[in-house]
């Protein structure tokens, strides 16, 4: 791929040839990651609470457009032909053009506080069974315990809960696990109902094709945090990322961890209970589906937070239908963690404009979820007459919360999100997963196209950090593979022009450092 980006990062313009952009930002613990609130009434179950803040309270961040103070440096081409620049994190003021950023479009200076209902902290002494229809008991991996939250269930009803990993430095992560998405019979038939499933492969390749995606998810496997694999006869030790506490290079090594199973089938993201999913011409409906992935979350921040009361950094993160929670539950985690900053790093799941992503599917899944009702409801861009709007609570997030930062890791053919969003096709004319798997979904030459509009949309915001792997690099000759930080790939150089390792873009990404790297 071999085109020019113009883009503006503060009041600095330049170009560059997507190889390896980067804009420096204050760090996590400067400014404010609050916003000015209003009550305490948006997005159902919203209530009061929070780390170091309460509903309806004045946060300190003044929201409005272009209250980021922005600045500049020379930028410079290094011998690598890579280009950087510098601005303050989340600025946007670029001399009165700020309506060519579509991320200051709306006059919006107060917002509704999305804190999740605080409960009890979790006791490190506590450690649940793993719920299963088998009887055997599952193991909990070693430096993790298991705790079932009261009230929280999976889209069959069963119990669901969360794993809790405690590090010795003062920042968490909280990582919620993907697994395709329950929108259609056949796509439900490939999508974890509970804790108890998962795809098989683990690590190494859990989800990482079409055909690894549209596997069985019972059986045997079972989702539970990645562990590192030691070598074992002709097989070689296997690193899972950002799990991998062994690795120096990891930048969350030492941080506490939660990782947040994916049974819902909803995104992270529903507030719908006892739903029919209507037959597919392939398989039958299945009836009294729990879609309650945002109730879930809730509870689950709710119990996080006063775990966790003396952090100074939250990393929310996630793959596939995690990438997608994470966005989506962004706000809800910063409003419920008050002014200790949360960074967003999306695993591939992108956020695609709606030129991009047609409203037909934005309204199927409002419909089918019960988004509407975990939308802030103070998010007048969120919700358009033809079921649009859904992913403009970017636009939203980046209006509420001027200083927050996010990455997007993705290949740029990435084959399972382009069946995924092939639902879309034709006035989202079948959602038949089985009939996608032949035709392809998106071509890769669209999806292309779908990432590169949303950098071009957003990077001028001073937010936007990217790691696009166009499969040039041969240590990663795979442009249409999905989900990466949970991998071996981690810790490579992935991307045809960059010479950073994914690692290294995500530590930077945590110090305030955003990094336009790739393909």
């Amino acid at each position: 791929m071999n085109f020019t980006l113009r883009a503006r990062v503060g009041v600095l313009g330049f170009s560059c040839a997507l190889a390896h952009c980067t804009a420096s930002s204050s760090g996590p613990g400067s400014g404010t990651f609050g916003s000015t609130t209003s009550s305490s009434s948006g997005g159902t179950g919203a209530g009061s609470g929070g780390n170091g803040s309460s509903g309806g309270t004045d946060e300190g961040a003044d929201a409005s457009v272009g209250n980021s103070s922005g600045a500049s440096s020379g930028a410079a081409a290094s011998s690598s032909g890579s280009t950087s620049s510098s601005s303050s994190e989340g600025s946007a003021d670029d001399g009165g053009d700020a309506g060519a950023c579509v991320g200051n479009e709306y006059p919006q200076t107060t917002f509704v506080n999305l804190a999740a209902p605080m409960l009890s902290a979790l006791s490190p002494d506590e450690n649940d069974a793993i719920p299963t229809d088998a009887g055997t008991p599952l193991a909990v991996p070693q430096g993790w315990n298991y705790y079932n939250i009261s009230g929280a269930v999976c889209r069959d009803g069963s119990q669901a809960g969360i794993y809790v990993h405690t590090g010795t430095a003062n920042k968490l992560f909280i990582y919620l696990e993907g697994g395709g998405a329950c929108s259609s019979a056949t796509f439900c038939s490939h999508n974890p109902a509970a804790v108890a499933q998962a795809f098989s492969g683990g690590a190494p390749s859990q989800g990482q094709t079409v055909g690894d995606s549209l596997g069985s998810v019972t059986g045997g496997a079972y989702q539970a945090p990645y562990v590192p694999t030691a070598a074992s006869g002709l097989t070689a030790a296997y690193s899972p990322g950002i799990f991998d506490f062994t690795n120096t290079a990891n930048p969350v090594q030492d941080w506490s961890g939660v990782y947040v199973p994916y049974c819902t089938g909803d995104v992270h993201f529903g507030t719908a209970d006892n739903v029919t999913i209507p037959g597919d011409d392939v398989l039958p409906a299945i009836p009294n589906q729990h879609f309650v992935g945002y109730l879930n979350m809730q509870k689950f921040i709710g119990h996080i937070v006063p775990t966790f009361p003396n952090v100074t950094q939250v990393l929310l993160t996630g793959a596939s239908a995690g990438g997608f929670g994470a966005g989506l539950n962004y706000g809800m985690v910063q409003d419920s963690f008050g002014t200790i900053p949360v960074v967003v790093l999306d695993d591939s799941g992108p956020p695609f404009l709606t030129a991009d992503l047609p409203a037909c599917i934005q309204q199927q899944w409002r419909q089918l979820w019960g988004f509407n009702a975990a939308l802030p409801s103070d998010c007048a861009e969120c919700n358009n007459s033809d079921g649009s709007g859904l992913t403009d609570i970017v636009k939203y997030w980046h209006h509420k919360y001027p200083h927050a930062r996010v990455g997007l890791v993705s290949t740029v053919q990435d084959e399972v999100m382009r069946l995924f969003f092939g639902s879309s096709n034709n006035n989202c004319a079948t959602n038949n997963a089985s009939a996608l798997a032949v035709s392809g979904g998106l071509t890769g030459a669209q999806y292309t196209t779908g990432l590169d509009d949303l950098l071009a949309a957003y990077q001028c915001t001073g937010a936007l950090a990217t790691y696009y792997i166009g499969g040039m690099n041969p240590n990663f000759p795979n442009p249409t593979y999905h989900q990466h930080i949970f991998r071996s790939e981690f810790y490579t150089v992935d991307t045809d022009t960059g010479t950073q390792t994914m690692a290294q873009w995500t530590a930077d990404l945590l110090s305030g450092t955003l990094d336009i790297d790739g393909p």
